[in-house]
């Protein structure tokens, strides 16, 4: 919030920057710049790390989300037996937000990882974790 006073319009605008260079890097890269092919023997190898590491990711970003929606809850309830007590309305309200922007993150975890694994299930590099 202080940085929209300062006249920074948006304050994450690098962050973001870089997260769309990064991603139109990973789009628009040819397999040619990365191996020719993965061989067979080494992509039926893999797959069942490959596969455990999806289910890892699976589960974290499903706790994540159950742990922000606790939160969202937990700030509602203190919100609403806060009463006339303008700190602990406030402390609540901050809480919801936190929880709120915890989600988000969750969402945007989630469409990174599908994104990413998408790419390397189009350029062969992996078999489709699910």
């Amino acid at each position: 919030m202080s940085d929209l006073r300062l006249g920074r319009p948006f304050p994450y605008r690098r962050l973001i920057a870089a997260f769309a260079l990064a991603l139109f890097w990973l789009v628009a890269a040819s397999p040619v710049l990365g191996a020719d092919s993965v061989p067979s023997g080494a992509r039926e190898a893999l797959a069942p790390v490959t596969r455990m590491i999806g289910t890892m990711v699976a589960i974290a970003i499903g706790l994540g989300i159950a742990i922000c929606t606790a939160v969202i809850v937990w700030g509602g309830i203190e919100k609403m037996l806060a009463g006339a007590n303008s700190e602990a309305e406030h402390k609540a309200q901050r809480r919801i937000s936190n929880g709120i922007m915890g989600l988000v993150w969750m969402v945007v975890a989630s469409v990174v990882v599908s994104v990413i694994s998408a790419i390397a299930v189009a350029y062969g590099l992996i078999e489709k974790p699910f």
